[in-house]
């Protein structure tokens, strides 16, 4: 039984035949694309660019078929692959999920302008996050601190109440603090969902810390 591979395939050599090349091998290509695992594809793609001519093109789509290609072609996918800037190039290039083994240590290492940009984003992102865990750390202890007080002012009969306004205050403004940090880390690593939920205590610390009057000692009464 004729598989849909084998069916395309026909049809663009028949194309081919008919000397309308361009349409054999847009065919292939989208279909090669679509299907990488399937080889029969690039067989057809490797032999009718072999016979047009076009060694360049044969190398190109057998290059998951080493053994399929001549001496010369296989000398011109190794020099391509020694051009490429960056294995995600060479990738999209194949049209295959991973690089061929053969072809791994040749891809130049340089890394592209877009894998630049979120290295340096998630540089940055773990910057702000690390940050956001020293002021967490310092906010504790210090929020400890005035829960002691509190609780050493409440067994003692003296102003617990102002200090455990006061302790709340600062637990305000390590929300906003912390949460601040973490939603521009979140930000640059473009986790967006993240980004939203992390907003939301920032804007109501905000918002409660508005009606707290901080030149008396009692912010909230």
């Amino acid at each position: 039984m004729t598989t849909v591979a084998e069916e395309a395939v026909a049809r663009a050599r028949a194309a081919f035949d008919r000397g309308d090349r361009r349409a054999a091998w847009e065919s292939l290509r989208t279909r090669a694309r679509r299907s990488p695992d399937e080889p029969a594809y690039r067989v057809a793609l490797v032999e009718t660019y072999r016979a047009a001519g076009h060694p360049d093109q044969a190398a190109r789509w057998g290059a998951s078929m080493p053994e399929l290609l001549t001496d010369h072609e296989r000398v011109l996918l190794h020099r391509f692959a020694r051009r490429a800037q960056n294995r995600r190039d060479l990738r999209t290039y194949l049209a295959l999920a991973e690089v061929p083994v053969e072809l791994v240590e040749l891809v130049a290492l340089q890394p592209s302008a877009r894998e630049r940009s979120e290295c340096a984003s998630e540089r940055r992102a773990g910057e702000f996050a690390t940050a956001a865990a020293v002021v967490g750390v310092l906010s504790a202890i210090g929020i400890g601190i005035g829960i002691i007080v509190t609780l050493v002012q409440a067994f003692l009969g003296g102003r617990a109440h102002e200090f455990a306004q006061v302790t709340a205050v600062g637990a305000l403004f390590a929300v906003v603090g912390i949460g601040a940090l973490l939603v521009v880390a979140a930000g640059l690593r473009r986790r967006w969902t993240r980004t939203v939920l992390l907003v939301v205590p920032v804007v109501a610390a905000v918002v409660v810390l508005a009606h707290a009057d901080m030149t008396t000692t009692l912010p909230f009464g």
